[in-house]
């Protein structure tokens, strides 16, 4: 129609719900260069996310001076976690991810060594390294004691000749 007011542009995204009934009242504007986020605001922010169930930027509109991606991560990393509920069957898929973590994990590291070591051998020397401590096998000590020529053994054992600058033994 000619002569008629042009019609007022479309708001993008949800409304603004704002004062709404049954809504709360926005948290404070945070002063300072680092805004620290308050218990209110995390319960707040938990409210209007679970029992509201609003969008992101409805929410940002609660949070004067944050951003719906601030707001977002927060919630995701800091707070949704809390609420999470570890049932016997999630405990038991985390363990059994866990276990088969730490075998493809050994297995990786002994293809990247190379040279044959297994992904046992490469766990074990890493712990090795890592604490001082040396792992043996039970079947290993006692091939490596008659070797040595330990206590008890019948033979002198191979001599052996070191580099290091500090011997432990001479």
């Amino acid at each position: 129609m000619e002569g008629a007011p042009p019609s007022p542009a479309q708001p993008h995204g949800p409304p603004n719900v704002v004062g709404q009934e049954g809504m709360p009242m926005p948290a404070p504007r945070p002063r300072g260069p680092k805004l620290k986020f308050t218990p209110e605001d995390d319960q707040l922010l938990v409210d209007l996310k679970e029992k509201k169930n609003l969008a992101w930027k409805q929410i940002a509109d609660f949070f004067p001076g944050r951003s719906s991606g601030t707001l977002q991560v927060r919630y995701c990393t800091k707070l949704k976690a809390k609420t999470t509920v570890w049932t016997d069957e999630m405990v038991q898929k985390l363990r059994t991810a866990m276990h088969e973590y730490e075998n493809d994990r050994w297995r990786i590291i002994a293809s990247k060594v190379g040279s044959g070591f297994s992904p046992a051998a490469c766990r074990d020397k890493a712990h090795e390294l890592e604490t001082g401590e040396v792992v043996e096998d039970p079947e290993d000590a006692a091939f490596t004691q008659s070797q040595l020529g330990a206590p008890g053994s019948s033979e002198a054992g191979p001599s052996y000749q070191s580099n290091d600058p500090n011997p432990p033994y001479q």
